[in-house]
């Protein structure tokens, strides 16, 4: 059980230091309707909305994180992420509890990198982008970090007329994949529930009474 317990936060910290720069990405798309048929427009753009949040709240307060958040469900699929994330058993989960876990998900993604954000703000990035299929485009930016340079790849589909990101790459390292792999080796000696149980033991621990 302890062991089980564990996976769900195993990343290695190199990912995890390089995967909080995620969080500042996941805030690229904002809540005003950006033209779908350019997703590099709406990085770049969410990119200047998540700035001037983080610089008129310099601290991490309650408000700045739901201004954060509230752009962030508007153009992040989270529950595609969750259903990815889970492989072929998500399509045997109630719908009721695919909500459920998906919201859950969505406060690990999104609450675990918040606080270290600012550290990453100031830094360059360039961008480019590639359509893979009709309905899909990568989004690819280089992060001019102190530590080296960082390589994002974001993965869009059109969703109901949006483009929306169902997985992110840090340096060629899937967040879904790496997710995938956790999930895998805990649904293979238990069940979708135990899982999700494990998924609000993690959202607690991550969160405590006023993160999430």
């Amino acid at each position: 059980m302890i062991v089980a317990r564990s996976q769900i936060g195993l990343m290695s910290e190199r990912f995890i230091s390089k995967t909080l720069i995620l969080v500042v990405c996941f805030c690229l798309w904002g809540s005003q309707a950006i033209a779908a048929e350019n997703p590099q427009t709406v990085v770049q753009n969410g990119t200047d909305q998540i700035l001037k949040i983080l610089t008129q709240y310099p601290q991490d307060t309650r408000d700045r994180r739901e201004q954060i958040r509230a752009v962030v469900d508007g153009y992040f699929d989270f529950e595609g992420i969750a259903s990815l994330a889970v492989g072929p058993l998500w399509k045997s989960v109630p719908p009721e509890k695919q909500q459920e876990f998906s919201l859950e998900f969505s406060k690990l993604l999104f609450n675990t990198y918040i606080g270290d954000i600012e550290k990453y703000v100031k830094q360059k990035l360039t961008y480019n982008h590639r359509t893979v299929d009709q309905g899909y485009v990568v989004v690819e930016a280089l992060v001019r970090h102190q530590g080296g340079p960082v390589s994002l790849a974001y993965y869009l589909h059109l969703k109901d007329g949006n483009w929306k990101v169902y997985d992110i790459a840090v340096d060629g390292i899937s967040l879904v994949a790496n997710y995938r792999s956790q999930f895998h080796s805990i649904l293979a000696n238990s069940s979708f529930d135990h899982l999700s149980m494990m998924l609000r033991q993690k959202i607690a621990q991550i969160c405590g009474s006023d993160r999430c």
